[in-house]
């Protein structure tokens, strides 16, 4: 495993992000996220934090991105909805892009069947989108930001 091919990630990035899917209205919120590092391992932490215009916490998420090989990268997140998401994919120079090999539901959280991500770092620009299948629909678009390093 190595850091190094993940390590573009790490920093607090805010910015603003715009949300959309069929079963709800469509909306806007800023967003903080923080990708950290613990001493001596070889993963990536990750925070997620978004809020209303007026303020109001909407959505929080967290997890961990490792690479255990060239080129792959593995993300787990838990939310506090009850869905925990494993995600895979490929590490394209400073670009992840994960989609679900599994996505577990507690009884009572909504019905989620496959999320994708796309993130891509461009400098101190955090640019990513985020598409999910949920309650009867098609995978689809659901989320796009662009978060600025701080």
């Amino acid at each position: 495993m190595s850091l190094e091919r993940i390590d573009f990630l790490v920093g607090v990035w805010r910015g603003e992000g715009h949300g959309d899917y069929p079963t709800i209205d469509s909306f806007n919120y800023s967003e903080e996220v923080t990708f950290g590092t613990i001493p001596t391992k070889d993963f990536v932490t990750y925070t997620q934090r978004t809020k209303d215009a007026d303020g109001l916490p909407l959505h929080t998420e967290s997890g961990y991105i490792r690479s255990p090989a060239g080129g792959i990268a593995e993300l787990v997140i838990a939310q506090p909805t009850g869905v925990a998401e494993i995600l895979t994919g490929v590490i394209e120079g400073t670009a992840l892009d994960l989609t679900s090999t599994m996505v577990g539901l507690t009884p009572s959280a909504k019905t989620i069947r496959s999320t994708a991500r796309l993130i891509e770092v461009d400098g101190d620009v955090l640019r990513y989108r985020m598409s999910m299948s949920a309650m009867n629909q098609p995978e689809q678009f659901h989320l796009e930001a662009e978060l600025h390093r701080v």
